[in-house]
C-alpha cells in the first residue's frame, strides 16, 4: 500500500524530471537560436564583404578604362582592358572579372531617333534577325514597344490593347528600353529567341554607334547584305590591327565593294560591361556592372546587377 510519503516522493520526482526536460528543451532551443544567429551574422558579413569586392572590381575596371583613354584614341581587341582578371585568391575565397565593349553589339535604342525610326539601324537589326533565323515580324512588336504612340504597326505590332489581354496584363513601354530583358515582354518573343539574340544586343540611353574594331563576326555581318562569316572574319585578317578611322574601315579590301554606310559606326567606345564572379565559402555571387566612359576618360556606373547562390 502506497503511503502519503511515497506519493509525495513520486510527485517530487516527476516534477524534477519535468523541470529538467523543460530546461533541456530551453537550452537546446537557445543553442539552436544562437547557431542561427551566428550563421545569419556570418551570411550578413559575407554579403557585406561580397559587395566590397564588387565595388573594388568596379574601381579596377574604371582605372583600366581611364588609362586606356589616356593611351589610345581608339578601342580594339588588343587593348589592355580586354585582358581578364583571372581567378585571384582573396580572404575566404576568390574573385575574377572581365571587361567587354558593349558597343561591339547593337544598341536596341538606336532604333528610335528624334521621334522616328532610324531606318539604317532597323536594316542592320533585320539582318541580325535573318542570320539568327528569328521571325522578322518580331520587329513590329519591338518597334511598337519603343515608339511613343499607341498605333499598332501592321501586321504584327502590339500596344496596350494586346498586352492588356495577357495574364497578367501589362502595358507597352512606349519609351526607350531600360534593360535588354524587356525583350521578353515584347509580343511574340520567346525565351529561346531571346537567348539567341542576347549576345549581340544591349541597351543604353541615347544613340551609341557600333565599334567596328570590337564587333563580333555576327554583328559585322549585319553591316551588309549576304555577308558570310568567313567574309566578316577576313576584315580583321586583312588589316591585322584595329582601324584608326571609319574611313580606313570602309576602304579595307574586305569591305570596300560592299556599299557599307558610314552612319552609326565608330572606332572608339563609351559603353562597357564589367562581369565577374565572387566565391566565398559555399557562396557565390555573379555580378554585372554597366559603365560609361566620357571623352575625357572619366568612367561612371550606369547600373549594376548581382545574383547570389550557394554551392550546397
Amino acid at each position: 500500500m502506497m503511503t502519503a510519503h511515497s506519493a509525495q516522493s513520486g510527485v517530487a520526482l516527476i516534477t524534477v524530471m519535468l523541470v529538467l526536460s523543460i530546461a533541456t528543451v530551453a537550452v537546446v532551443s537557445m543553442s539552436t537560436a544562437r547557431q542561427m544567429d551566428i550563421r545569419r551574422t556570418e551570411n550578413q558579413l559575407r554579403q557585406m564583404q561580397g559587395w566590397e569586392y564588387v565595388y573594388g572590381l568596379e574601381s579596377w575596371a574604371k582605372a583600366r578604362l581611364q588609362q586606356d583613354a589616356n593611351d589610345n584614341k581608339l578601342d580594339g581587341l588588343q587593348d589592355s582592358w580586354r585582358k581578364p582578371l583571372t581567378e585571384m585568391i582573396v580572404a575566404e575565397g576568390s574573385i575574377q572579372a572581365q571587361i567587354e565593349d558593349m558597343q561591339g553589339r547593337i544598341n536596341l535604342n538606336n532604333l528610335w531617333v528624334e521621334g522616328k525610326v532610324s531606318e539604317q539601324d532597323l536594316i542592320r537589326l533585320q539582318r541580325l534577325f535573318a542570320y539568327l533565323k528569328l521571325k522578322p515580324e518580331l520587329l513590329d512588336g519591338l518597334l511598337d514597344w519603343i515608339d511613343d504612340d499607341m498605333e499598332i504597326r501592321y501586321p504584327n505590332g502590339a500596344e496596350d490593347e494586346t498586352y492588356g489581354r495577357h495574364k497578367p496584363p501589362y502595358r507597352a513601354a512606349n519609351h526607350f528600353f531600360t534593360d535588354v530583358s524587356e525583350l521578353l515582354l515584347v509580343q511574340g518573343m520567346t525565351r529561346e529567341q531571346y537567348q539567341k539574340i542576347l549576345p549581340y544586343v544591349y541597351v543604353t540611353d541615347g544613340y551609341a554607334p557600333l565599334n567596328v574594331n570590337t564587333a563580333s563576326t555576327m554583328v559585322l555581318r549585319c553591316l551588309a547584305d549576304d555577308m558570310s562569316a568567313d567574309q566578316a572574319e577576313s576584315i580583321f585578317r586583312a588589316s591585322g590591327k584595329p582601324f584608326e578611322k571609319i574611313d580606313d574601315f570602309l576602304k579595307d579590301e574586305a569591305v570596300i565593294d560592299r556599299a557599307i554606310r558610314k552612319y552609326g559606326l565608330a572606332v572608339m567606345s563609351q559603353h562597357f560591361l564589367l562581369t565577374g564572379q565572387i566565391k566565398m565559402g559555399k557562396n557565390q555571387w555573379l555580378f554585372s556592372s554597366q559603365l560609361q566612359r566620357d571623352k575625357q576618360g572619366s568612367t561612371r556606373l550606369i547600373k549594376r546587377q548581382r545574383r547570389s547562390f550557394a554551392n550546397g
